[in-house]
């Protein structure tokens, strides 16, 4: 019920950017799952997120794309063509930034 996409190589911050792009689009996207010590009942009890890098790495670049009965194939490819461009556009900044 959930298609979980991930992207290595990148971190929250480019994540969020994808995010909003899609959103842009017209496509919702969204990250599923939260480590438990990032929320805020884990943290009053001490959690610190930093005790968890595998959990915070599977966080950091993943997106959940639409994914429910009601897509149509057309659905589908748009938000495929839409995810790989977008994805394309934010890695292709990233790239340009850091020749700067």
């Amino acid at each position: 019920h959930l298609y979980l996409a991930r992207i290595p190589g990148i971190g929250e911050t480019e994540r969020n950017e994808i995010i909003i792009k899609m959103a842009e689009a017209g496509i919702a996207t969204n990250v599923h799952y939260k480590p438990l010590p990032m929320f805020t009942a884990y943290k009053k009890l001490g959690f610190d997120i930093k005790d968890y890098p595998n959990a915070f790495n599977m966080y950091k670049n993943e997106i959940t794309l639409p994914l429910h009965t009601l897509l149509t194939d057309e659905d589908v490819e748009y938000v495929i063509q839409g995810f790989k461009r977008i994805i394309y556009e934010v890695l292709n900044n990233r790239v340009v930034a850091a020749t700067r």
